[in-house]
């Protein structure tokens, strides 16, 4: 799967990311994602009757498409299915609701040629398309892989109607999307509570009231997001924790606002944002308005009064930019630690070229594969890999699973992926469990120079593992439920997982946007052991040790929400423990309901002494804008 369709330059200084956009095309034509012939790859014109001339009714077709993706119309009952829109305008009059737990995966042909368009002035209708079956509570956290990517939603006149209601948990990318038109919010993540994390990327938003609602959830990474000519705000912030990375907004009053709500100071919004350009706001009032927890860097403005408004401990910022910011002081251990985030260099996820040559797919499934049997599946799936290789596959792809369990496939052992093979996908997902606990995927220095793993998840089973062993070949991981493993140093990325993630070698780097760690550990969820650690967009559930980082490595983290906790008072294992390593952690919330808070915050050892950050003197539920060890 291509996982970019635009980057964003980094730069440690003020260089203008709206000028690197300018000379990179943002989005374009000649996108152009199809699929293999197969019965789990469903059209919306072909099978389910949508005519796409924007003039004929798609509704009914659309809906169908929809319901079929996630396993439920009867036809394809149980099992999930990749959905492929080609190009054209899609008329309709209702909303599109995605009514399963799982599901769906959705993929238009392009973005800006895939356009569903709502009817001028419609009556009863909240929003164009809603991720959630029900438009209030009660609800749970259980709507996991909610994956749509490459399409445009058009709300045309329609001021009360948001463009997008999304809502995933756990797992979930809203990718290369466009949403336009006169209606109220471009993307309401806001309007259930429970939702989160997911990831929204690579989105452009043209003409709302208010761009992208981020409130009462568990939280949400917002990653390359143009906003433009809303009436109010573009990203508004609250109850929640929002990572966001290259936030570019255009003739809007305020560009984003982050506040609590009532006097609820625990549920304050908390934003960790690096890189903003703001222009053409209203020259009386700021761009940033901020009465919670705020982290940023890298911001510049034109057109408002000043860079940020801020009612906290460290004030407001005049002038139209600033370097870096913190609204309360930085924890820290260590007097002599740094005031400042430890600023790792960032990259962008390496676009993998989507191969639009069907004769270079191959099914996994066809050389053996059964995933209702509970038998070892490690041959099969290494035959095929054969076979690939052989034939000059480039895509490698799993038939979607679903249905009665049991309805996965099993690995005992670890299966290497060798050049020409640049793709491992699930259409929808397959479910892969390891029956040992090296289990799983494998890239070395035979591989492609980038080999990219989509939509593979254990769900509730024993994760594989994925690991790049390679010196110099890159893995990228996206929408996956697995064990991440660095084992060599190749650099590693990873987008939307619900994963844990272990770097042993020493100057290996992650970057890592979007990961959703939960469970129990003495050792660490995430463990970097001497390697070069970047994550925007964390969130925890479960006890113990969350983020280990020991043998001089690095590990930035930016935009974090641990939930839940421990259900023993004196557990003494620490949240984030750093042994003679760097560490910094921008924008944190904790908070927990029928279980206690982390006891321990943070244990430092430096050398022979070890230092601990604990409840007594922080309290339980804890908002941060900085940590920083020594």
């Amino acid at each position: 799967m291509r996982t970019l369709s635009f980057f964003f330059a980094i730069f440690l200084g003020y260089v203008s990311f709206g000028a690197y956009l300018s000379s990179h095309r943002v989005y374009g034509q000649e996108s152009n994602y199809r699929f293999p012939m197969d019965a789990c790859v469903l059209c919306a014109k072909g099978d389910f009757g949508a005519i796409g001339d924007g003039k004929a009714d798609d509704t009914a077709a659309l809906q169908m498409a929809i319901d079929a993706s996630c396993g439920l119309s009867e036809k394809h009952r149980g099992k999930t299915n990749a959905l492929w829109i080609p190009n054209g305008i899609y008329r309709v009059n209702k909303t599109l609701v995605v009514k399963s737990a799982l599901g769906p995966w959705l993929y238009g042909q392009s973005r800006d040629g895939v356009v569903i368009k709502l009817d001028d002035g419609v009556e009863g209708v909240t929003s164009v398309l809603r991720t959630h079956p029900n438009e209030t509570g009660p609800t749970s956290a259980d709507w996991f892989m909610r994956n749509l990517r490459h399409f445009t939603i058009d709300v045309g006149n329609n001021p009360e109607v948001d463009g997008i209601r999304y809502y995933a948990t756990n797992s979930g990318t809203l990718g290369d999307v466009r949403v336009v038109g006169h209606g109220k919010v471009g993307i309401n993540s806001g309007f259930l509570d429970q939702n989160g994390p997911n990831l929204i990327r690579d989105v452009e938003i043209d003409g709302f009231e208010t761009g992208i609602l981020s409130q009462w959830i568990w939280s949400q990474t917002l990653s390359n997001i143009i906003i433009k000519n809303c009436r109010k705000v573009g990203v508004e912030v609250t109850a929640n924790v929002c990572a966001i990375e290259n936030l570019r907004i255009e003739n809007t009053p305020i560009a984003l606002k982050n506040f609590f709500p009532n006097d609820w100071y625990h549920w304050g919004g908390v934003v960790a944002l690096i890189g903003g350009q703001f222009s053409g706001g209203d020259p009386s009032g700021p761009a940033i308005e901020n009465t919670s927890i705020l982290y940023a860097r890298n911001v510049q403005t034109t057109g408002y009064k000043q860079v940020l408004s801020s009612t906290t401990e460290q004030g407001s910022v005049e002038g139209n930019r600033f370097d870096e910011y913190h609204s309360h002081g930085s924890k820290k251990l260590f007097d002599d630690a740094p005031d400042s985030a430890l600023r790792l260099s960032i990259k962008p996820t390496p676009i993998v070229p989507w191969d639009n040559q069907m004769e270079h797919w191959l099914c996994i499934d066809d050389f053996g594969v059964n995933s209702s049997d509970n038998d070892d599946d490690t041959d099969a799936i290494e035959r095929a890999v054969a076979a690939a290789v052989e034939q000059g596959k480039t895509s490698l792809y799993f038939r979607g699973c679903g249905g009665a369990e049991p309805n996965w496939i099993k690995m005992s052992r670890r299966v290497k992926v060798p050049a020409p093979i640049r793709r491992v996908i699930g259409l929808g997902w397959g479910r892969l469990l390891r029956d040992t606990n090296e289990a799983g995927f494998e890239i070395d220095d035979a591989s492609s120079p980038i080999v990219h793993f989509q939509n593979l998840d254990s769900f509730g089973g024993p994760p594989i593992i994925i690991s790049n062993r390679s010196a110099i070949n890159t893995l990228v991981v996206e929408s996956c439920g697995v064990s991440i493993l660095g084992e060599g140093r190749g650099d590693i990325f990873v987008s939307d997982c619900p994963a844990h993630l272990e770097l042993r070698q020493k100057d290996q780097h992650c970057w890592a946007r979007h990961l959703n760690a939960e469970g129990d550990s003495d050792v660490g969820i995430i463990q970097n052991s001497g390697g070069v650690l970047w994550c925007l967009g964390i969130k925890h559930e479960g006890r113990g040790v969350r983020f280990a980082t020991r043998n001089s490595g690095k590990t930035e983290v930016l935009g974090l929400f641990n939930y839940g906790g421990n259900p023993e008072e004196m557990d003494m294992r620490p949240s984030f423990l750093i042994e003679d390593s760097s560490f910094s952690i921008a924008g944190l919330r904790e908070i927990a309901f029928d279980s206690h808070t982390a006891y321990n915050k943070v244990q430092e050892s430096v050398g022979n002494e070890t230092r601990l950050l604990d409840k007594q003197k922080e309290g339980g539920w804890i908002g941060w804008s900085l940590f920083r060890s020594r």
